[in-house]
């Protein structure tokens, strides 16, 4: 049997001891490594090799991080690029991850397994990312092929009535496959966010199908509930771009760090803001943690202004993050967080949606994790 490929890192560092001895790590895991000096060594050994995956420190002459990184996201923006910065350039580092950078790791590396698993989890999400683009433009290669054949089917069909069930079987098949893409593209996008983040496991899970009950107990007709379902499916996919030392971090984090944590509905906006869903699943995304009173972020929109599913989605996101355990704190329980949506109802969350959710919790038996919707199937495209 022939052994897998082993993975190719490009290290770009212009301390040869810091690479020499990354690369001597990488290699004694299983890795290849290429190794550049400087940025013009690393870009034209980038561009000669196509490695997996690169490596590059942001401080160097001619040629810095930041510019290396630039290059590389214009012109393979699918092979992953892990910053390495000093502790005194946290700023550079926030900007690289602007840029397009995949993750960063700090100097002096004190703990190699963190770089390890910072390479692996980005690999990992390459491949997930590569894969969901092969079977997507396999999917709209098969829609246009099917297609092609439904119009041909009908011109031949025109003067043959009782025929006309064939066509309507292919047309159910082709909303078949459409509903399966999008159940597939909503899967793995989600599946992406919850490798990034194991501490909150089912969380958008456990949002979704509590958002999507809450959106039937104020009345919803199915094909809204459908959209805040997959919206709430989708919500934190943003945080992808978060350090999974900020995410996993046991103790409270820093205002820089919590400022890059604020920056994840916008990149959740410029991530599904290409996918043209049925629903305006982006923009319920970018505005889930906007306030009535204007108080959230990113926009500071109040009342109205805020989509109704994103209202609605606040308010689910903030009862199953305080019911659910933390690596900061343990689980508060969900009497702890009803009492907090209804002390802060109307400043901070939709009234009904908050009235909504306490009927649930209180009269109608919901409990997290119980509750399920039927998603494992497909989305129903309407009737």
């Amino acid at each position: 049997m022939a052994q897998e490929t082993p993975a190719r890192i490009l290290t770009i560092e212009d301390e040869d001891i810091v690479r020499i001895n990354i690369a001597a790590y990488l290699e004694d895991h299983g890795f290849s490594v290429l190794q550049a000096a400087n940025g013009r060594e690393g870009l034209d050994m980038f561009r000669a090799e196509k490695p997996d995956l690169v490596l590059v420190d942001l401080r160097m002459p001619e040629i810095n991080g930041l510019q290396v990184l630039g290059h590389v996201a214009v012109e393979a923006p699918e092979i992953p690029v892990i910053i390495v910065s000093g502790t005194g350039i946290m700023r550079d580092a926030i900007e690289a991850l602007r840029l397009g950078a995949w993750d960063f790791v700090t100097k002096p590396i004190q703990d190699m397994e963190v770089l390890k698993y910072s390479i692996m989890k980005s690999l990992e999400r390459a491949s997930l990312l590569r894969e969901n683009r092969i079977y997507k433009e396999h999917l709209e290669d098969e829609i246009k092929k099917r297609t092609a054949e439904l119009r041909e089917t009908n011109y031949m069909l025109k003067e043959e009535i009782l025929e006309r069930w064939k066509v309507e079987e292919e047309l159910r098949k082709s909303i078949t496959t459409l509903q399966k893409t999008i159940t597939g593209i909503v899967h793995t996008i989600s599946l992406i966010g919850e490798i990034r983040d194991p501490y909150t496991g089912g969380h958008q899970r456990r949002v979704a199908e509590l958002a999507r009950a809450i959106g039937e107990e104020l009345g919803l007709d199915e094909d809204r509930l459908q959209g805040v379902f997959v919206a709430g499916m989708l919500h934190d996919i943003g945080k992808i771009s978060v350090p999974i030392e900020i995410l996993c971090k046991p103790s409270g984090i820093t205002e820089i760090e919590s400022m890059m944590l604020k920056t994840h509905p916008e990149v959740s906006w410029e991530i599904l803001r290409e996918i043209e869903f049925p629903w305006p699943v982006a923009r319920i995304v970018l505005q889930h943690h906007e306030r009535m009173d204007g108080s959230g972020f990113p926009g500071g929109l109040k009342g109205e202004d805020i989509l109704l599913e994103a209202r609605i989605i606040g308010v689910a996101d903030v009862v199953e993050a305080m019911a659910s355990h933390r690596p900061y704190r343990p689980a508060l329980g969900i009497d702890k967080a009803i009492e907090e949506i209804i002390a802060k109802k109307n400043s901070y969350y939709d009234p009904a949606a908050v009235d909504a959710c306490v009927r649930l919790f209180r009269e109608k038996g919901y409990t997290l994790d119980s509750h399920k919707t039927g998603f494992e199937g497909r989305i129903p495209l309407g009737a």
